[in-house]
């Protein structure tokens, strides 16, 4: 049975780094909607990788196990090592209010179908797919 519950999410920005820092808070957007307010904690994360693409993949499928797992919502990231295979990053984090917080989107999984992370001009670009 041909089945296909897929969602793309695509970001840019303006450096490759603004583009890691943003796409995990872009994800819970789209994952997860109401205030993100709370008492923020920094997780910290590391990744290996072949390159941009795999590591931006690890680091979204981050943010949906922290949601899914631990209850946590990603807010914002930090980046302090980037390379293309290397990532060193925090997450920053609240905790899951349910009378807040309400599913948009469940994210099951971050595919690595399709994903790519590319200079376009002088910014850069990120795609992939997400299973929902």
């Amino acid at each position: 049975m041909e089945h296909t519950a897929d969602l793309g999410l695509w970001v840019a920005a303006d450096s490759l780094e603004e583009l890691f820092a943003g796409a995990p808070a872009s994800l819970a957007e789209l994952m997860v909607s109401g205030p993100r307010d709370g008492e923020l904690a920094w997780v910290p994360v590391s990744f290996q990788g072949v390159d941009y693409a795999e590591l931006l993949v690890q680091l979204l499928s981050e943010v949906v196990y922290l949601w899914d797992a631990e209850g946590l919502l990603t807010v914002a990231a930090k980046v302090s090592e980037l390379t293309p295979g290397t990532l060193e990053a925090r997450l920053g984090v609240i905790p899951a209010d349910h009378k807040k917080h309400r599913a948009n989107e469940p994210v099951k999984a971050v595919t690595y179908h399709q994903a790519l992370v590319e200079p376009i001009g002088s910014r850069w670009r990120a795609e992939v797919i997400l299973d929902v």
